[in-house]
C-alpha cells in the first residue's frame, strides 16, 4: 500500500472516531441539579440559616427504614408543635424519580413514607421546615433497599 493511502486511511478512521464520540455525547442525558439553579443559589442563605437552627436542636432528625416504609423522626422538643415544610427525596442519578412530600407528623413527631413511592437506590433526603418564623434545614443520604 502506498504511503499516501495510509495517511488518507488514518484521517478517515480519525474522522469516523470523532463522529462517533460527538454522536454519543449528543445522546447522553444530562440532568441538572435543578432547572432554575440561579434562583436556588439566591435562596442558599436560607439553607445556611436553616442548618444552623437545626444544629441547635437537642438532637438531629432521624431517618430510618423499618419494614416497608421510611420513618422520619423529629426530636422530642418538636413533638406536638406545629410547623410547615417539605421532605424532598432527591435522586442524583435521575431527576424523574425525585419525590417531594409535605411534612405531616403524628403526635409522636414522626412521619412514615411508604417505600412504594420510591425506587431502590441512593437518595439525598432534604428536610426543610419553618417553625416560629425560623427556617430549619437538614440533609441526609439514604440508600433505599
Amino acid at each position: 500500500m502506498h504511503w499516501g493511502h495510509k495517511i488518507i486511511l488514518v484521517f478517515v478512521v480519525f474522522a469516523a472516531g470523532m463522529l462517533t464520540l460527538v454522536t454519543k455525547s449528543m445522546r447522553t442525558k444530562i440532568d441538572m441539579v435543578t432547572p432554575d439553579y440561579y434562583s436556588e443559589e439566591l435562596k442558599y442563605q436560607q439553607i445556611i440559616d436553616g442548618q444552623q437552627h437545626a444544629a441547635a436542636l437537642s438532637a438531629p432528625v432521624v431517618i430510618s427504614q423499618p419494614d416497608d416504609h421510611v420513618a422520619v423522626s423529629f426530636p422530642a422538643e418538636l413533638h406536638g408543635r406545629s410547623f410547615t415544610g417539605k421532605i424532598t427525596f432527591y435522586r442524583p442519578s435521575d431527576s424523574g424519580k425525585d419525590v417531594i412530600l409535605p411534612l405531616q407528623t403524628n403526635t409522636e413527631g414522626q412521619q412514615l413514607i411508604s417505600k412504594s413511592l420510591l425506587t431502590k437506590g441512593n437518595y439525598k433526603i432534604k428536610l426543610q421546615w419553618e417553625m416560629d418564623g425560623k427556617p430549619f434545614y437538614q440533609e441526609q443520604s439514604l440508600h433505599i433497599h
